[in-house]
């Protein structure tokens, strides 16, 4: 499988390209500049090394769609070359001070594509049509969140449509007038360099780390009834982004209008077993069971639910209102069964103080992840996120209002996501302003609240409670882009 889907979508662009001259393509994009400043949170629990305060990324973004044949088919591109870097992350030193880890050194991450989209799209008949490439499908009705998303990066709520970014795959569909029928075939991507994908499905001999093939397969039917949009989702995968192995997981979403303004949508995964990793209490009770955990080599976490036979469930449920005014108002609640409860989640709060408390005393520990890891991912994952949300509990809110056309060029946005168990929240505050028709300037911010103390949560060990948004990294984040078209 070694880079025969890659290779396969490439020879397809160019051989219609050189035959598609009579078509007339499509090209635009744009060139944007991110700024952002990320206040960090050293005496957290998560290490802040890898969190520069400043940080710069440019994108060259390029989107070309070339139609050939008959109407339906084309072919389509979006990719981005990015450049970024950063300044100044800060740490304690030895004495638990703050100190400037790199106040002068600019640090840069190599220029690297990112695809968020590259596929051709043939159609042979008007209820029949193959794609072959990377696309973004997201067939939930989620607007924050989707659980039954399976195939893409996961989208940031407090920005859904910036999210672009695909999977690859081939795909078959029949559309018809009130019911569509899809069946889709996603290869794992398991080697790339500077977002280029080379590996599919199986590992090279050369860092063959097992023989099982990763994929994600998944037929989808939906239908119009009674004026509401009804998707049903079968999953079958094989170590497809996590360690499930041949599980079977079914979806279904559910989308209507009522009276004109109101959108009502629900959307639902199930499966049996769970892949969260869960903390050995046991391992992180003390300093004492921890050494005597890695002495018997014994990790502290472990997915002990894995195989389990019982019913998990992911359920999100929301509406949407659209206002004369063109404001809108979205609410949204999100329930995974798998989420840490009160005690599980607080195993986790003392394992990571453990950890901390070995790094300070410079005793070698395994690599967590740090704080960058909840702001965005890398380019290989398409275009860095603004912010990466993993629900970590089991009861969430996310509500968005947005408000646009302020004196016709600017337009507002609230985006609050709470933890419904202790109360912690975090907003995500916005003013985008339309300059031009080709030039618009955003200013955004991240400010995380801690909530409450969980309603009196018992600690499965002896620590301080703490609230999962008062465990972000961050005291707050500043941003501000701007982005020319053409």
């Amino acid at each position: 499988m070694r880079c025969l889907l890659f290779i396969g979508v490439f020879s397809g662009l160019w051989g219609t390209l050189a035959v598609a001259h009579a078509a007339s393509p499509e090209v635009n994009g744009y060139v944007s500049s991110r700024t952002s400043f990320t206040r960090a949170k050293v005496t957290g629990l998560l290490p802040t090394e890898d969190l520069p305060q400043w940080t710069e990324l440019l994108e060259l973004n390029a989107q070309l769609k070339v139609p050939y044949g008959s109407k339906g088919s084309f072919v389509y591109a979006d990719v981005s070359a990015i450049l970024q870097g950063g300044i100044d992350a800060h740490g304690l030193d030895a004495e638990g001070q703050e100190v400037s880890l790199n106040a002068r050194d600019f640090k840069i991450t190599q220029p690297a594509v990112s695809i968020n989209e590259l596929y051709l799209l043939h159609e042979y008949a008007p209820w029949l049509n193959f794609l072959i490439g990377k696309k973004r499908l997201t067939w939930g009705s989620g607007f924050s969140y989707n659980p039954t998303d399976l195939l893409n990066v996961r989208k940031d709520p407090t920005d859904p449509t910036f999210q672009r970014a695909g999977a690859w795959m081939t795909r078959v569909e029949v559309p018809l007038e009130k019911y569509t029928l899809t069946a889709v075939f996603a290869p794992s991507v398991l080697k790339q360099v500077a977002g280029l994908p080379y590996q599919y499905v199986l590992w090279p001999d050369w860092d063959k780390q097992d023989d099982q093939a990763h994929y994600q397969a998944v037929l989808r039917f939906y239908a119009l009834v009674a004026d509401a949009d009804l998707n049903l989702m079968l999953f079958f995968g094989n170590r497809y982004n996590d360690a499930f192995e041949s599980k079977f997981r079914y979806g279904l979403s559910f989308s209507r209008n009522f009276f004109t303004d109101y959108e009502v949508h629900l959307e639902a995964l199930f499966h049996t077993g769970t892949a969260r990793d869960y903390v050995d209490a046991s391992c992180v009770s003390s300093g004492l069971a921890a050494l005597g955990c890695a002495q018997e080599q014994r990790s502290p976490l472990e997915k002990r639910h894995l195989n389990s036979s019982e019913i998990y469930s992911k359920v999100l449920v929301g509406m949407r209102r659209q206002f004369a005014d063109e404001s809108m108002l979205s609410i949204e609640y999100l329930f995974q069964q798998d989420g840490y409860n009160a005690e599980q989640y607080q195993t986790l709060v003392n394992g990571l103080d453990l950890l901390r408390q070995a790094r300070r005393e410079g005793l070698p520990v395994n690599r967590i992840p740090g704080a960058s890891a909840f702001l965005g991912g890398t380019s290989q994952d398409g275009n860095p996120a603004r912010f990466s949300f993993e629900p970590q509990r089991r009861h969430y809110l996310f509500a968005t209002f947005q408000k646009p056309r302020i004196k016709n060029d600017f337009t507002a946005q609230l985006v609050l996501i709470a933890n419904l168990e202790d109360l912690s929240t975090l907003w995500s505050p916005s003013v985008q302003w339309s300059a031009t028709e080709w030039l618009t300037l955003s200013l955004l911010g991240f400010l995380p609240a801690p909530g409450l103390n969980a309603f009196g949560a018992k600690t499965a060990t002896p620590g301080e409670f703490i609230t999962e948004y008062a465990n972000v990294p961050f005291r707050f984040r500043a941003m501000f882009e701007a982005r020319l078209f053409y």
